[in-house]
């Protein structure tokens, strides 16, 4: 799962737009939110290219963003 938090403070972080990074990971908006709030899933290939976008550069950092095992449903919200 996605920890929805983290992954928005790296794109704050990042200052990309959500718009700009779905484009960049073909794919629209809606799906970018979707994937976001753990209601689809992320492939490799867009993880790869959001942690390329993101500055996203450890393993870990990455395990702790995209393969995230206790995710609060909460901290998920828009």
């Amino acid at each position: 799962m996605v920890d929805t938090q983290l992954l928005d403070e790296k794109i704050e972080q990042s200052g990309k737009s959500k718009s700009f990074l779905a484009n960049k990971c073909g794919i629209s908006i809606q799906s970018f939110r979707m994937k976001r709030l753990n209601l689809s899933f992320f492939n490799t290939d867009q993880v790869d290219i959001l942690c390329s976008e993101l500055d996203i550069k450890t393993l870990r950092e990455k395990e702790k963003i995209f393969f995230a095992k206790n995710v609060d449903n909460k901290s998920t919200k828009e």
